[in-house]
């Protein structure tokens, strides 16, 4: 009886000391997972509304796998996902782990929207990792993470220091795309971080997990990591007659895929590849949740590899992707946008420059130093050389159409601000533009570029309020214009001054300028220009202009392993930096984002005051026909329309 009695004891104590039975991060995570933010922010996650999500988590549970990467568009409840199994890891499987963001910045953002909540939010957790204290070696951190049996640090794939130092078992590695190719020249921050899991090779049971929204074919890290694994689609059957597929975005000339009218209501349905069915919106959520992933792509060594596009997210409908499109579909970097974001694919950049003589066959006959009908602000941008300043004039109006009404160049030293080439400059842009209405209008925003005589641009720009110092940053995923300025300390006449300089995303206003002049003017039968379309006179604008406009491309370049893209002149270009400091400053009076009533108070206070023409604007804002009584009223006239 005794011996019995031990040993009921001592199975009693064994289970109390045993460790909690390892739970599947998917069940873990419908559980526990709290969501911190968005219309369900407080709520338990719901795994219905991502099942496609199991199966990544599976895929992460499986001792076999140790690498595992999703290409994905935004808003497909991946950073969730990637919380949760985070989460559940130290709930289950405590070691030392790792979350890398793009930047420091973007790490301490996502600790405090995301994870901190999340973690605040699920009684397991907040017992289990140790409370945030600010100068603690006990407590956590807003980047380092405590709890029994490990760590999880926070860091940015701008941190070299970390990414060098610490040894991890596990990585999530977020956006991936936005990673800087050679991190303060030691090399790619991926490969820093394979070395952090060095001290698991032996016992195989390190994790990585990769995520991001795609950027640029080619260049696109996330890209080569779906490729190198085996290239999971989600599949769904079509309702009607079975069919197992791919929802697919199509294009106008496929008789399948998603398909939507020009304007609301949208009616967005999906048309079956088999056997031409319609799908209804309404018949989306079930067929998604009897889904399935397929690899296409299986063979030994390969890794899984999800796509996740919004097509198949429940998280958002088809109307709403249909409507994206048509409001981007003029505009290439909104386009790009969609290709990434919506689409979760890369986009093709095209980097040849336009033909030049096309664009000087393509020349209209208003006059020089004159805005024509349809411009309604005024940029001017500068590019400062050697031995003088070129400078161009340009209008703007409904749709980001443009005209440029003046080039010139202005010979003299740009060395000194005494130098009577800034006297020549100060006057051309003192000037004012007369338009066909009556009116004279100055110019409302120059740029100038300050990377040859920094300080003396500096000087130049801080004596009127209408002028900006700018420098042209690379990337693609730069803005077109700073949302605020870099206050920059310089020395004037003994005496420390304080300026500001804008930085300009030149990369994607390259594109969309080149995109641009590719479109084609009126033609028979066309209702007006496209939105973007570049207009350019007769009398001034020659050959020289436009070779210099074109004077650049795109191209790709094998370094250590990887395409890196830049961009290469072919001669002079100072007509097209000249353009692309004008698109910055016409982005920085906010034509990006005006709004119709936005567009009909500008007209209003410049448009026409002819009754006929006014009427012209109002109707092109509204959708509604051009009066014909318009038509007359000057060459090549255009239609105003909004998208």
């Amino acid at each position: 009886m005794q011996l019995r009695s031990e040993a009921t004891v001592l199975r009693a104590w064994g289970a109390a000391i045993a460790p909690d039975p390892i739970v599947a991060s998917k069940d873990w995570i419908a559980e526990n997972l709290v969501v911190a933010d968005g219309p369900r922010s407080g709520q338990t996650f719901d795994m219905g509304l991502t099942p496609y999500m199991p199966g990544i988590l599976d895929a992460l549970d499986d001792e076999a796998v140790n690498v595992v990467a999703v290409r994905k568009s935004a808003q497909v409840a991946f950073t969730q996902t990637a919380i949760g199994w985070l989460m559940s890891n130290i709930a289950n499987v405590p070691a030392n782990d790792m979350l890398i963001q793009p930047t420091i910045a973007a790490a301490q953002d996502f600790n405090r929207l995301k994870l901190s909540p999340a973690i605040e939010a699920s009684a397991d957790l907040k017992r289990r990792v140790a409370r945030q204290v600010s100068r603690s070696s006990e407590g956590s951190t807003a980047l380092v993470k405590i709890f029994p049996g490990g760590s999880l640090i926070l860091t940015g794939a701008n941190s070299a220091a970390d990414l060098r130092s610490k040894t991890t078992k596990r990585q999530v590695r977020d956006e991936i795309d936005e990673y800087p190719a050679d991190l303060d020249g030691q090399g790619d921050p991926e490969e820093m971080l394979d070395a952090r899991l060095t001290s698991f090779h032996a016992t195989g049971d390190w994790k990585v997990l990769k995520g991001s929204t795609p950027t640029i074919k080619g260049a696109s890290r996330i890209d080569k990591a779906f490729e190198d694994g085996d290239q999971r689609f989600w599949h769904v059957r079509c309702p009607e007659c079975g069919h197992e597929q791919v929802l697919r975005f199509g294009d106008k000339t496929s008789r399948f895929g998603l398909k939507f009218n020009q304007g609301f209501p949208f009616d967005a349905h999906y048309v079956c590849e088999a056997n031409g069915c319609i799908i209804e919106h309404h018949q989306k959520a079930d067929m998604v949740r009897a889904g399935r992933w397929v690899a296409l792509n299986p063979g030994p060594g390969r890794y899984p590899s999800f796509h996740i596009d919004a097509l198949i997210s429940l998280l958002t409908t088809w109307d709403n992707i249909a409507q994206r499109f048509l409001n981007a579909k003029d505009d290439p970097i909104k386009l790009k946008g969609f290709v990434n974001l919506v689409l979760g694919q890369s986009w093709e950049e095209r980097g040849e420059a336009p033909d030049w003589q096309k664009l000087i066959l393509r020349r209209e006959p208003y006059l020089p130093k004159t805005i024509p009908l349809g411009g309604l602000m005024v940029t001017a941008g500068c590019d400062v050389q050697l031995d003088g300043i070129y400078f161009e004039v340009v209008s703007w109006g409904v749709d980001k159409q443009s005209w440029s009404i003046e080039a010139g160049y202005l010979q003299g030293d740009p060395s000194d601000i005494r130098n009577p080439v800034w006297r020549a400059l100060e006057e051309v842009l003192d000037r004012t533009y007369p338009d066909q209405n009556g009116g004279d209008w100055p110019i409302d925003v120059a740029g100038i570029d300050s990377g040859y005589n920094t300080n003396v641009v500096y000087d130049f720009c801080r004596r009127h309020p209408r002028r900006r110092a700018t420098k042209g940053d690379d990337g693609w995923y730069v803005p077109a214009i700073s949302k605020a300025p870099q206050k920059q300390q310089v020395s004037f006449d003994g005496k420390r001054v304080g300026v500001q300089l804008w930085h300009i995303g030149t990369w994607p206003l390259k594109s969309e300028l080149y995109a641009n002049l590719r479109k084609e003017g009126l033609r028979d039968g066309a209702e007006g220009f496209p939105p973007g379309y570049c207009h350019f006179s007769e009398a001034g604008h020659d050959e020289g202009f436009f070779r210099q406009l074109t004077a650049e491309h795109m191209k790709q370049e094998m370094r250590s392993g990887k395409i890196q893209h830049r961009w290469v002149e072919s001669g002079p270009n100072h007509w097209l930096d000249c353009r692309i400091i004008n698109r910055a400053m016409a982005a920085h009076l906010g034509i990006d984002g005006m709004t119709q009533a936005d567009w009909e108070g500008l007209i209003a206070a410049r448009g026409p005051k002819d009754e006929a023409q006014r009427d012209m604007f109002a109707s092109a804002l509204s959708g509604a026909a051009k009066p014909k009584q318009a038509i007359a009223a000057g060459p090549r006239m255009r239609r105003f329309r909004r998208r």
